[in-house]
């Protein structure tokens, strides 16, 4: 998809368009609020159309002023951007914004993601029935489904960083872990030997790259130009819903044969048992719905897409963040030791088997995944919510906020705030364990216990909600915190790392910030 995108005649058509939207928005919303707009300057010649430029560019500036300025006092403020303006109320409002129905305030991945355009049948994201799937079938056959997930981490971490104990090697945790998550993520997806077929891999990250990219792209168009700029922008998008669809149809099929006893008894005997995959609860999901759309190969097809989507990227960042900060990490606090004794012990006790309540002990581990994710969330803003109510709602700090606009919060002013992290700024892996392994033997109706069961990695609350808040958090969490503790414990139980002097920055994309994705460490497969 990037390398789509910077054939040197869509990069000049996509700079003239984007150059000519921001013209086309160069004026203020007359519909929105009498509130600060942020990086405006009075006296300046198109200031607003300047003021969109500068957010853009630099929204890391944009919204730590709106923390620090706004939020801290308890105001709302705007930034105008190229693609569309938010209204940032302040973090305090945070519970208020979460408890609304959404007929108040609704999560609108129609326009955010443009699923119109990014998706071929939009409806796989408008009527999310694979978010049930997550809620229900994934999470409860997680323990089920701990010892295929470790089978396939080892299988893709010896081959592609390899088994070489003389030799060290140098890789890039980005591009490699990305792979190794879509060769993890599709073995619960779509089981053996599919989640091994390179040509599946590659439909399934491109997919996920390209949904980000189109829709950051397609949203500064005019409704009315937004079909036509989606045939070049959106390309991608079909190319790897298409070819993934065909490459996961006869298996689908073939499934659906089974589930429905049409010709089925043969492949019965011959066959394995039901698969217990996120593919075969699809089906049975799909049988049982009213909606005879459902049952085409091609949509079950595309909700698998969906959940490559939402699993590959956010938990490749994750991890890359995760690496960075072990490997560059002062060696004297011994923070690979540590943890990686605590992964060993967990499978001594467990006779070298990993089950799901093994990895609920892991306090550090997840002490450690929480801690980069609340520095290095990719979110400079969260909690975006579009206003439904046509004659627009009130928050409670008195800011109006009209129909059709968006409201969000300043997440990475709260994650990285002092006052609910002391010293914030720094990398503490332990951060969190310390305090939930000071009594691990409370009772657990207690309010201690659940204080300190709040610090885990999928818990999410005012002052850390990289997965959301509420009830639209992310439902695929839990899955997500399971592989990578199990990641992280073989990576570091089977490698060693050497170690960075510095730590590679992470950087800014518009409104994401998003981990290294071309540095690279050195590492080599550990002896035993």
């Amino acid at each position: 998809m990037i390398a789509y995108l910077l054939r040197p005649y869509v990069l000049a058509s996509i700079l003239i368009v984007v150059l000519g939207l921001a013209f086309y928005r160069r004026r203020r919303n007359p519909n929105l609020p009498d509130l600060p707009w942020l990086n405006t300057r009075e006296g300046e010649w198109l200031s607003t159309l300047r003021a969109r430029i500068r957010s853009t560019v630099n929204y890391k500036e944009a919204i730590h002023q709106a923390y620090q300025q706004y939020s801290k006092k308890d105001q709302s403020c705007i930034i105008a951007k190229v693609n569309g303006d938010e209204i940032i109320l302040p973090a305090s409002l945070i519970t208020w914004i979460i408890n609304q129905p959404d007929t108040v305030l609704a999560v609108d991945h129609k326009d955010i993601l443009q699923t119109d355009y990014t998706f071929v049948h939009p409806f796989v994201v408008n009527k999310p029935l694979h978010h049930e799937t997550i809620r229900s079938d994934l999470t409860r056959q997680l323990g089920t489904l701990t010892t295929d997930i470790m089978d396939e981490l080892a299988t893709a971490f010896d081959d592609i960083w390899g088994t070489d104990t003389t030799q060290w090697k140098e890789i890039c945790p980005f591009e490699t872990m990305k792979l190794i998550i879509a060769r993890t993520s599709n073995r619960v997806f779509v089981g053996l030997p599919l989640c091994r077929d390179k040509a599946l891999l590659e439909h399934g990250i491109g997919f996920a790259s390209a949904v980000p990219v189109a829709s950051v792209l397609l949203r500064p168009f005019p409704d009315f130009l937004r079909p036509l700029a989606s045939l070049i922008i959106a390309r991608p998008n079909r190319r790897h819903t298409k070819g993934f669809a065909r490459l996961v149809r006869p298996e689908i099929e073939r499934r659906q044969r089974l589930l429905d006893g049409q010709n089925g008894e043969l492949e019965k005997k011959i066959g394995d048992p039901e698969a217990n995959d996120f593919l075969q609860w699809s089906i049975r999901r799909a049988r049982d719905s009213p909606c005879p759309y459902e049952h085409d190969p091609d949509i079950i097809a595309e909700r698998l897409l969906a959940v490559n989507f939402a699993a590959i990227h956010t938990s490749t960042f994750s991890i890359t963040n995760v690496i960075f900060d072990l490997v560059a990490s002062d060696p004297s606090k011994r923070y690979l030791e540590v943890l990686r004794e605590e992964a060993s012990s967990v499978a001594t006790a467990n006779n070298g088997v990993w089950t799901k309540s093994g990895l609920a002990k892991m306090y550090k581990t997840d002490s450690a995944l929480r801690e980069s994710s609340r520095i290095g969330s990719f979110l400079g803003a969260g909690l975006s919510r579009k206003v439904m109510v046509p004659e627009g709602v009130t928050a409670p700090n008195g800011t109006f906020c009209p129909y059709g606009s968006y409201v969000s919060v300043p997440t990475n002013g709260v994650h990285n705030d002092p006052e609910h992290y002391p010293d914030a700024a720094t990398y503490d892996p332990f951060r969190f364990s310390i305090q939930r392994e000071s009594a691990p033997n409370v009772n657990s109706n207690s309010d201690d216990y659940i204080k300190k069961a709040n610090l885990s990695f999928v818990s999410t609350s005012p002052t850390y909600h990289p997965f959301g808040h509420g009830r639209h958090a992310c439902p695929g969490r839990f899955f997500a915190a399971n592989e990578l503790k199990l990641l992280l414990a073989y990576m570091l139980t089977k490698y060693e790392f050497e170690h960075l002097n510095e730590r590679p920055p992470s950087k800014w994309i518009g409104t994401s910030l998003v981990p290294p994705l071309t540095a690279t460490v050195r590492v080599r497969r550990r002896m035993g």
